[in-house]
């Protein structure tokens, strides 16, 4: 049984935090536990929620956001990762959320599916750095990506077909399999089955893994990600 990923949401206008609590609720796997439209009250509702998420505005009556921001990272407070939300759009703004920390930047107003999309990249990420234990850089380039890959914009490379064919023949497999097992499936070059393989990794979809053979070289295993 998994866990809702907690969310903290922060803005002073009470009409952006109801819309946004009603958007996020109806994302699977995600749950608001808390609403708060000050600086103070955020920083109350984090220590008080431990959420996992918090959904920050940088314009707040009483605090800067990012001076919020920057308080959520501190030790007597939980761990917590934080998606800036705001009006401002200047690149100084910016810079200075991701200084403090912000794994992520959205421009309000906020589209519906943008918000989707983000959250569920996030949720992909945790759970891949959940998962990985051990990492090589690879691992670690791949996880970064993920957080930030625009899953609606497919590459030219990468066809709606085939990589439908990947998905069925991995849904299919009583086993993981390799980008070779991939080709003979579903007859393709094996550069083409591996970069297809990657491609889904990168959006989550498609868990990939080292396994050691009788030769003692490692061969990358790929399989559905699991719910």
């Amino acid at each position: 049984m998994t866990t809702d990923i907690t969310v903290l949401i922060v803005d002073d206008d009470p009409v952006v935090t109801t819309a946004l609590r009603a958007q996020v609720n109806r994302i699977f796997g995600f749950k608001v536990v808390g609403i708060a439209h000050t600086g103070q009250a955020a920083l109350a509702a984090a220590h008080h929620f431990a959420p996992r998420l918090v959904l920050l505005d940088l314009h707040l009556p009483d605090l800067p956001g990012l001076e919020v921001a920057h308080q959520l990272r501190r030790p007597n407070q939980p761990p917590m990762d934080v998606i800036v939300v705001s009006g401002q759009k200047d690149s100084t703004a910016v810079r200075a959320a991701m200084q403090r920390g912000a794994l992520y930047y959205l421009v309000k107003p906020t589209r519906v599916d943008t918000l989707e999309q983000t959250l569920q990249r996030y949720a992909a990420t945790i759970a891949q750095l959940a998962e990985a234990g051990s990492v090589e850089q690879q691992e670690i380039d791949r996880i970064f990506r993920s957080l930030h890959l625009d899953q609606t914009a497919r590459p030219k490379s990468i066809s709606a077909a085939t990589e439908q064919s990947v998905l069925d023949a991995l849904a299919a497999a009583e086993a993981d399999l390799s980008a070779h097992e991939m080709a003979q499936a579903i007859g393709v070059s094996r550069a083409t089955a591996r970069r297809y393989l990657e491609y889904l990794a990168e959006l989550g979809q498609v868990e990939s893994g080292l396994r050691y053979g009788p030769t003692g070289r490692p061969q990358h295993r790929y399989r559905m990600r699991m719910p």
